[in-house]
């Protein structure tokens, strides 16, 4: 059966009333007239058939029908309210999933900057060790990893990735590494999921290829440097992704040598949930925040 309810216009009114036991006061808080606000209350009145307020010379005095209503109202309007405000929190809302190690030596140091800027977008960092693929989540943007061809996204190339090993000072304790012997001895940090990088930049270096077999695996890029940053070997890393560590002084480069990778760090927006203004202005941001990077491989490559 369909409910019965008066006009919701004079239920407002009547709530705003029973909350101040004032015409006026309800009027300054609805930015209405008195007599609207009187006159509301009175249309609520001859719809219920009851009294709601004893009208006298100190002013409003509730009934007791009018208390029960003014409570189960203010429950009702309250409930209303928070779903609303649900659904606008879920639109402020803007979901990233982003690999650990660009999350944390990247992205992390620079959100700050777009929150000050729009202090209403609340983002979500999902961090995991594979890259984000279609159809895995709620998230609206992605960083990627790779090639650029996937079919399923649509991808923004954020930057090339080159290669350069890097330690602590101490870890070499000023010793050149000009050939391929210099690296014989020495303790190679791999992020996994392969050895693929130090493979890389050793046949690409120009001194000599040398054997990247031996030496520590890790579960991500992040523990393979900060256990160069504790000295424990060298590692292999993304020169943009090194660069605080290497700007700080917490890692150097021995060698004045990257070379290119031949994958690169894509911006994805999955279908169907990069359309809102939020995504938009978060995906715009990165591909502005992420020139940086570009002027990075440039100081490192020339």
């Amino acid at each position: 059966m369909p409910r019965r309810l008066p006009s919701l216009n004079a239920l407002r009114c009547f709530e705003v009333v029973a909350t101040h036991l004032s015409i006026k006061k309800a009027a300054g808080t609805l930015r209405i007239s008195e007599s609207a606000v009187s006159r509301q209350v009175r249309i609520l009145e001859d719809q219920l058939g009851v009294a709601l307020f004893n009208r006298n010379h100190n002013g409003l005095e509730i009934t007791e029908a009018g208390s029960a209503l003014a409570e189960s109202a203010r429950g009702a309007f309250d409930q209303i309210a928070n779903t609303i405000d649900s659904f606008q929190r879920d639109q402020d809302t803007v979901h990233i999933r982003v690999l650990p190690t660009f999350a944390l030596r990247w992205l992390y140091p620079r959100l700050q900057r777009f929150q000050a800027q729009n202090p209403l977008i609340r983002v979500v960092v999902h961090t995991r060790w594979h890259d984000m693929v279609s159809g895995d989540g709620e998230a609206h943007l992605g960083i990627r990893y790779g090639l650029g061809n996937w079919a399923a996204e649509q991808a923004t190339e954020l930057y090339p990735e080159w290669l350069t090993p890097v330690c602590a000072a101490s870890y070499l304790a000023g010793r050149k590494l000009e050939s391929a012997q210099d690296f014989e001895k020495l303790t190679l940090l791999h992020p996994l999921p392969s050895r693929d990088d130090w493979r890389v930049w050793s046949e690409r270096w120009g001194g000599g290829r040398f054997d990247t077999n031996g030496g520590l695996d890790f579960d991500g890029l992040d523990w393979a440097l900060q256990a160069a940053e504790a000295g424990f070997g060298i590692a292999i890393t993304d020169v943009v992704l090194g660069h605080d560590a290497l700007e700080s002084g917490q890692l150097i480069a021995p060698v004045d040598k990257c070379v290119p990778s031949d994958v690169s760090y894509y911006l994805v927006r999955a279908p169907g949930l990069s359309d809102r203004r939020q995504v938009r202005l978060l995906h715009d941001w990165i591909c502005d925040e992420i020139s940086d990077a570009r002027q990075i491989i440039e100081r490192h490559t020339h």
